[in-house]
């Protein structure tokens, strides 16, 4: 009897111990989820995929070193920017994510893009709204590649 009152104590700890750690694994799965279907956005030049990911009434924001200014755009403006098809140049680019931290609430998505003509580096802001993740900002930085001779 002690031995089964034991076993049960032990196996209810565990599984108190273990729900914190399923959980986070269930929202970076959503997270991943998110990412990926920005990807595809990305592949496809698809406004209507990013938006699916994207709050419109985010914000995008970056450093243009042409303007010599901040550029500041709402997710609407940045994502109505997708041409609806993919990039001439799209089997040349390269792109991956990482997934920073992740809360309850929110989560940091670090994302590399290597293309032709440009090197770049965002960080995506996700928050969970109404029980669904979503890319509530965006900070890039890159610069252009030298021109191939």
């Amino acid at each position: 009897m002690k031995i089964s009152i034991r076993s049960t104590i032990l196996a209810g700890v565990l599984l108190l111990l273990s729900t914190p750690a399923i959980a986070q694994n269930s929202e970076r799965e959503a997270v991943d989820q998110v990412m990926q279907k920005m990807m595809r956005a990305f592949e496809a030049g698809d406004p209507n995929l990013i938006f699916e990911v994207l709050r419109r009434d985010g914000v995008v924001v970056g450093y243009s070193a042409p303007r010599g200014s901040m550029v500041t755009q709402t997710g609407e403006e940045w994502g109505s920017g997708f041409p609806g098809k993919p990039a001439d140049d799209e089997a040349l680019r390269k792109r991956s994510y990482e997934i920073v931290d992740v809360t309850p609430n929110a989560a940091v998505v670090k994302v590399l893009l290597d293309y032709p003509m440009w090197d770049g580096v965002d960080y995506l802001a996700l928050s969970k709204i109404d029980g669904k993740w979503m890319i509530v900002s965006k900070s890039w930085s890159g610069q252009r590649k030298p021109s191939a001779p």
